[in-house]
């Protein structure tokens, strides 16, 4: 069972305006937690991707010897 604490949250009244068409059950708070839900879920994404790049820059030269013996093998055999 998710333990719900309450809190008090600011925001613009154009904001609210925007989520209206959106919040069909007319619950903000759940609107906003889900949408703070899937806001995370890309951040973390984003985040694993930014950390592939990191990890395919600093092992480029290696992967490309690799890649380009392979090639080489295919064009051999």
């Amino acid at each position: 069972m998710i333990t719900k604490v309450k809190t008090s949250v600011s925001i613009s009244r154009a904001l609210l305006e925007d989520i209206a068409p959106f919040n069909k059950k007319g619950n903000v708070s759940e609107f906003m937690e889900q949408a703070l839900i899937y806001y995370l879920a890309e951040l973390k994404r984003l985040a694993r991707r930014q950390r592939d790049i990191e990890i395919i820059k600093n092992n480029i030269k290696h992967l490309n010897n690799g890649a380009e013996e392979n090639l080489k093998y295919q064009i051999l055999s």
